[in-house]
């Protein structure tokens, strides 16, 4: 989710510009240079403090992209071992067992995609390969297509 605070360029560039409006707007003003010291000193903190906390935010939200891409390299590097693990010959071991595996092997199923097999993983365990129709994760026609390529074990 992007905001106009996501850079920190960005973020910079609105704390000089709360600044600069808060020096422009304090010039005018008929008070002792005192007085304008104070308030231009209490303006640039709350800049400072605003600039801040749009950081942390920033900061938070790199943790959590950093977090889903380790997430989406583990899930690659599952579906590469199911890969090679698999039995070439077409025989039942090549069903996909939606308890047990990755998301990108279940992605890889036909008609499904990597937000749809997240569902599915989070949702587990399941008593059957229906229970994805039954819990309305997949529609009837979504499940034909997959149904003899799956299995809940």
């Amino acid at each position: 989710m992007k905001n106009a605070f996501t850079s920190p360029r960005l973020l910079a560039i609105a704390a000089i510009c709360a600044i600069g409006v808060s020096v422009v707007g304090m010039a005018g003003c008929y008070r002792s240079t005192s007085e304008n010291d104070k308030l231009l000193r209490q303006k640039s903190a709350d800049a400072t403090r605003d600039m801040k906390k749009g950081a942390k935010q920033l900061s938070d939200n790199t943790k959590v992209a950093a977090a889903n891409a380790v997430n989406g390299v583990n899930a690659v590097a599952q579906g590469v071992k199911d890969g090679v693990k698999s039995n070439k010959n077409g025989a039942s071991d090549d069903l996909v067992d939606i308890n047990n595996a990755s998301t990108v092997t279940i992605a890889l199923l036909p008609g499904i995609s990597i937000s749809k097999a997240h569902d599915i993983v989070k949702g587990r365990p399941y008593r059957s390969p229906r229970s994805l129709v039954q819990r309305g994760l997949l529609t009837q026609k979504q499940f034909d297509r997959i149904a003899d390529k799956v299995t809940a074990k």
